[in-house]
């Protein structure tokens, strides 16, 4: 990574990216020397849990404590490894107060807020694509939810949603080819870190299921994995779809075969 290429990202996203949010979550300067300083290795993971999160919520405020860290794991991918470390680490943190006085607990209960955290924020961003498909901003979703799935894989992360979500997105209703594209690239990345967990939430009481899934079942019934694992196959040969998109596609379909026959034995 170039020296200056987190501070430069960093520098663009305050003064270009963040007023466009909640001001309550624009990374204060704190926040972004912590980060800044870790990725430069010039401190611990340790440290730089501590100085992240010290003064992450003023007097004032109540905002996004992740905010800051996964913009900077779509953005920049090569910086997932710490970040998930980072992760662990403010989320081993003892109870302590904020600089408001307000107590927070930084154990299980900052697991939980980084969960809906990201889920707002991935839902807004699957949003966005299929308002404008085939931007820029399509990699960074695919990037986004690769750092999901990474934290599910290190433990950090509930699956009571994304491995849910990103198979009904991807599989279960009618997309432009161009959505399609980003959805099941960024599906394929999920499976290959927690393809595990997909399958055990397939068999789960299957609430709300998309309108694909809905009219294949008016033929008979079908279970949910069961949908999935055909539409990734049908999908995996769509001649529409991009090569890199078939072939992930491929890739995955094999994937849930070979879950489903270790399940088996």
């Amino acid at each position: 990574m170039p020296p200056l290429s987190v501070d430069e990202w960093m520098d663009h996203f305050v003064s270009e990216v963040a007023p466009d949010n909640d001001p309550r979550d624009v990374p204060s300067a704190s926040e972004r020397k912590a980060v800044s300083d870790y990725l430069h290795g010039r401190i611990s993971v340790e440290e730089a849990a501590f100085a992240y999160t010290r003064d992450t919520i003023s007097e004032n405020t109540s905002g996004d404590v992740w905010y800051l860290i996964y913009h900077i794991a779509q953005s920049l991918p090569e910086t997932q490894d710490r970040l998930i470390e980072l992760v662990r680490a403010i989320s081993a943190l003892p109870n302590e107060s904020r600089t408001s006085g307000k107590a927070q607990s930084w154990g299980p209960a900052t697991l939980a807020e980084l969960h809906g955290d990201l889920r707002d924020h991935w839902d807004g961003q699957s949003d966005a694509i299929r308002v404008k498909p085939a931007t820029a901003r399509h990699r960074e979703f695919v990037d986004l939810t690769i750092f999901i799935a990474r934290l599910r894989s290190e433990g950090l992360l509930r699956t009571d949603y994304f491995s849910k979500a990103v198979m009904l997105f991807t599989l279960e209703r009618e997309e432009s080819v161009q959505v399609l594209d980003t959805y099941l690239l960024a599906t394929a990345h999920y499976l290959e870190w927690a393809v595990h967990d997909v399958f055990t939430e397939s068999h789960k009481e299957c609430v709300n299921p998309g309108p694909l899934l809905k009219k294949a079942r008016e033929d008979g019934e079908m279970s949910r994995w069961q949908f999935w694992k055909s539409r990734m196959a049908v999908l995996g040969d769509d001649g529409q779809m991009s090569q890199e998109t078939r072939d992930a596609a491929k890739v995955s379909f094999a994937r849930m075969v070979e879950v489903e026959s270790v399940a088996a034995e």
